[in-house]
């Protein structure tokens, strides 16, 4: 589909959810992220890159977005849902 609504937040929590299943499937997906980058010694506020990377190659199934919100969210970096302007062409 070309256009509609950009949602990488949403869309990174709805694969999180898949992978994750249960009643705290977010929850479960950041204290999994904390315990690989942890263990693998890395700081997801110093080295984001090398952290996404480490967390898509423990679970191949994960997605890049999804692995930057993981990244993210262990970071305590905020994750809101932008609303950026749209392109008026793709309307």
């Amino acid at each position: 589909m070309i256009g509609g609504v950009a949602d990488p937040v949403g869309r990174a929590q709805e694969e999180l959810c898949r992978l994750f299943p249960g009643k705290d499937g977010l929850e479960d997906a950041v204290v999994w992220a904390r315990d690989v980058l942890a263990y693998a010694g890395l700081d997801p506020a110093v080295a984001p890159l090398r952290c996404v990377r480490r967390l898509r190659r423990t679970n191949r199934s994960l997605g890049l977005l999804a692995a930057r919100y993981l990244t993210d969210a262990v970071a305590g970096r905020r994750q809101d849902r932008a609303s950026r302007p749209l392109n008026p062409h793709l309307e």
